[in-house]
């Protein structure tokens, strides 16, 4: 049979419709340009409540690896019964499968005659900087922070703060949060401090203070942020550290420090977070370079995922995914890792990743409850402490 090259009047149609291009264009947007683009045409503002885009955007979303994983360990920090109560281990490889402790004790003698027995540690603002934690422990009244990097071992003490240089008969100061400063390229750790004066005619001083590695010493900052002595969910990225508050008045918000403007920003949450009674609990997380809420609810055991797309805006807030049901091992998330896997832990004290692409669950080997381990991400580095700008 011959085959015949003579062009035909066949018409290839070659138009795709509008909403298709419209979607795979938007879908790989980030939330904050999204919810601006929706401004641009009436058509666009109902995007959030189109199923076909949100199925669209959602799978975008989560498919999208983020750099901020590549190459880390995670460092879990567990509370366990005996002698060895506190404990900081290392856990690296695609399952976490290269594990060893960490001797966090050494960080905390100054020299070969200081022996003073450390009996407690913590991880302050559980974020990992350039390779550098942030620990506060101590043993009988006495405390130290330390900035330390667990890759080369070297630490370096914080001084005293600036309460303590000033006319006060003791002071106390909690509520600490770590960051860095990327215009200045300076760490920071900023505290509250109640301050209690030598003399009983004068009141009691409260306010918040920051340290710098720069300058290596505190100072007092005004700035307009609430303070508590209860425990209060963290996360940290590029530059700022996210809480989340109490309500204020009847309301939850998040709330945000800015280390390069020394600011804080309050977001309120959507109202039925606190207007809905049937949420089990409620955890902060960073799921695929953005701010998440993971909402649970008791009667469904399903869960919201809220992202938040712009810090102020409370209605940038958008509910991305609803993923149900919630399979009945599991009991509650503690961090997220990439491509939207969330790290469980399951009601047999396992810790296992949940993949939220497919709903597959991961065993690595390890027990934990969120009673007594906390975690961050850590990137080893060889740089000294503060060794980009020295």
């Amino acid at each position: 049979m011959d085959i015949s090259l003579t062009p035909t009047n066949v018409h290839v149609n070659t138009y795709i419709p509008d909403d298709i291009i419209v979607f795979s264009i938007l879908s790989k947007l980030s939330l904050k340009s999204l919810k601006r683009f929706a401004c641009v045409r009436k058509s666009w503002s109902g995007l959030f409540n189109d199923p076909t885009f949100m199925t669209m955007y959602s799978k975008s979303f989560l498919t999208k690896g983020q750099s901020y994983y590549d190459d880390k360990s995670l460092l879990l920090y567990m509370i366990v019964d005996g002698e060895d109560r506190y404990s900081l281990y290392s856990l690296s490889g695609e399952r976490f499968e290269n594990r060893f402790k960490l001797d966090w004790r050494k960080c905390f003698l100054e020299n070969q005659d200081d022996q003073l027995p450390v009996s407690w540690f913590e991880i302050l603002g559980f974020v990992s900087i350039n390779g550098t934690i942030c620990l506060r422990g101590g043993s009988n009244g006495v405390k130290k922070i330390i900035l330390w990097n667990p890759t080369t071992n070297e630490f370096k003490v914080i001084p005293s703060s600036f309460c303590e240089h000033g006319n006060c008969l003791s002071h106390f100061s909690y509520n600490h949060l770590v960051g860095y400063d990327r215009v200045r390229d300076d760490y920071k750790v900023i505290q509250f401090t109640e301050c209690t004066p030598c003399n009983p005619k004068d009141f009691s001083k409260n306010f918040w203070e920051i340290y710098s590695l720069r300058s290596n010493s505190w100072r007092k900052i005004d700035v307009n942020m609430p303070n508590t002595y209860r425990y209060i969910e963290q996360v940290y990225m590029d530059g700022v550290t996210h809480e989340c508050w109490g309500k204020r008045g009847r309301r939850s918000f998040l709330g945000s420090f800015d280390f390069s403007r020394e600011s804080f920003v309050r977001t309120p949450l959507p109202s039925y977070v606190d207007d809905c009674f049937d949420i089990a609990w409620k955890h902060l997380v960073i799921l695929n370079g953005s701010i998440a809420f993971i909402l649970n609810y008791k009667k469904t055991s399903t869960f919201d995922i809220l992202i938040l797309g712009e810090v102020g805006v409370k209605k940038s807030w958008t509910k991305l995914f609803t993923v149900g049901a919630l399979p009945a091992c599991l009991r509650y998330p503690f961090i997220a890792g990439n491509k939207g896997k969330i790290l469980f832990g399951r009601k047999d004290g396992e810790l296992v990743w949940f993949d939220l692409n497919t709903g597959m669950i991961d065993e690595i080997g390890v027990k934990a409850t969120k009673y007594n381990c906390m975690m961050l991400f850590h990137k080893e580095c060889i740089l000294p402490i503060g060794g980009i700008y020295n």
